[in-house]
């Protein structure tokens, strides 16, 4: 539905929402569970609805071709057989679905199961178990969320100048006092994050996008890519308050323009109520090992990028390059960028639609995408060949597993269930995965970056899952 918030003193900034008027009410379910979505669009303009993250059929997934007109109702049988997890929704429609998430069509996804039951992790939500969702945004001069398909956008993405937290500014959470679990999603249309503690203490990662990892990884700095979710554990046995602080990124310069050239406090939290009652375990769930022997590639995915010549020299020419080497924030570079973000004319819709690619063509909805069999070990390579751009590469219909991420062996908080894979700097990613679900040509599923703007102009192919290999 619409609506309007007021995010900034004096204004109020039209929205999306869903059962409200930003974002939407966690949906909490069960393994085993056989919950029926009922989406309604009262909305002026078509919507879909994609549950990220789940492993369902392509006719259910949410994808661009599962259209909701408005006044429309979509219902969604969603069978849920996988483990425990911190999923979400959102809109998929192409090429919009950018300026959707953007106005604020997003929510929670969580699967529960009694293996994480038994676990004794903090659970009680709101109090030690806090859901975290970090979205940046800029205003345009009526206080809408700006939003363009510009040469800069159509390359680097979405570069917002303020911090959203479960659509707040500057949020403050007072938790219970004793181990508190914060599961975060980089609900962001482009951004990326390097996530620390404002008083450098350590945390503990205990799960990624598609449930719990087999033991807690101990880190002071958590990247975290558009799309991507991780449940972490702080100790605050102590009672002191501390900031979720996000520090400057690396390989990204217009992703480090201010606010975000220096560490940035994200959202406050006071652990200054009861003692809690979770706990931290030694070991987490039991993830079934590799094989010793990886069956051959059988797939290849090149994000591609067709026009990023152009925003690179207006980038350069601005001065933005420079400024990136020298470390220092220069003000006169700063305006210059600000104004190619929000000012420079949105591209033709044919020039939008053809910037980016997967594997040599931009997201047709004529064109058949590939096939790839059902209930089949398979091992996928991703690349982007001599681009430097960040991409965090999502595949519906599954979770998988990072096999090697740069020709190493993936860090340990990724070496879980995955269902986005990053890839920069021309790095590449293999992965491991199963689709265990049937999806037809008229209900393929997608995989495509999860930078929102370049999904948006044309780097997304679709594909079928329908017969098991042979043999």
């Amino acid at each position: 539905r619409e609506s309007e918030m007021s995010f900034r003193p004096g204004g109020k900034t039209p929205t999306f929402g869903f059962n409200g008027s930003y974002l939407g009410p966690v949906i909490r379910v069960r393994r085993g569970d056989k919950p029926v979505a009922r989406v309604t669009n009262r909305l002026q303009e078509n919507i879909t609805l994609h549950w990220h993250g789940l492993i369902i059929p392509g006719e259910v997934d949410g994808g661009p071709y599962n259209i909701i007109a408005p006044g429309d109702t979509w219902r969604a049988p969603l069978s849920i057989d996988q483990p425990a997890a911190t999923l979400w929704y959102h809109p998929h429609l192409y090429p919009a679905t950018a300026e959707l998430v953007l106005k604020g069509l997003a929510g929670l996804f969580v699967i529960d199961d009694e293996e994480s039951d038994g676990l004794g992790l903090p659970s009680r939500w709101g109090v030690d178990d806090i859901p975290v969702v970090l979205q940046d945004r800029r205003y345009d001069k009526s206080g809408a969320f700006f939003h363009s398909f510009n040469p800069i956008t159509v390359a680097v993405g979405y570069v917002g100048d303020t911090m959203l937290v479960n659509g707040a500014v500057d949020p403050v959470a007072k938790t219970a006092k004793g181990w508190v679990r914060l599961r975060i999603l980089n609900g962001s249309n482009a951004r990326n994050y390097r996530l620390a503690l404002s008083d450098n203490r350590a945390f503990h990662v205990i799960a990624s996008d598609g449930g719990l990892l087999e033991q807690p990884v101990t880190m002071k700095e958590l990247p975290i890519t558009a799309g991507e979710r991780y449940e972490i554990m702080v100790d605050a046995r102590d009672g002191k308050p501390f900031d979720l602080v996000s520090l400057p990124v690396l390989h990204q310069p217009a992703m480090r323009l201010p606010p975000f050239d220096q560490p940035l406090p994200l959202a406050t939290f006071q652990p200054d109520g009861a003692d809690g009652t979770g706990r931290m375990p030694d070991s987490l769930a039991k993830i079934p090992s590799l094989p010793q022997t990886l069956p051959p590639v059988s797939q290849g995915l090149v994000m591609q990028m067709y026009r990023d010549a152009e925003a690179r020299k207006l980038m350069t020419d601005a001065g933005l390059m420079e400024m990136a080497k020298s470390g220092k924030t220069d003000p006169a570079v700063v305006a210059k960028m600000v104004d190619l973000i929000a000012n420079q004319p949105a591209m033709p819709l044919k020039a939008q639609l053809t910037a980016n690619g997967v594997n040599g063509k931009p997201f047709s909805f004529v064109e058949s995408g590939f096939d790839a069999p059902l209930n089949t070990d398979l091992v996928w390579a991703i690349s982007e060949e001599t681009d430097s751009m960040l991409h965090p590469v999502h595949i519906h219909g599954c979770q998988f597993r990072i096999t090697s991420l740069d020709r190493k062996p993936p860090p340990a908080h990724m070496a879980g269930w995955k269902d986005v894979a990053p890839i920069e700097n021309g790095g590449t990613a293999e992965i491991y995965v199963r689709f265990p679900q049937p999806a037809t040509a008229d209900a393929p599923f997608m995989v495509h970056c999860h930078n929102l703007e370049h999904e948006d102009s044309g780097m997304m192919t679709e594909f079928s899952v329908t017969k098991p290999a042979k043999g």
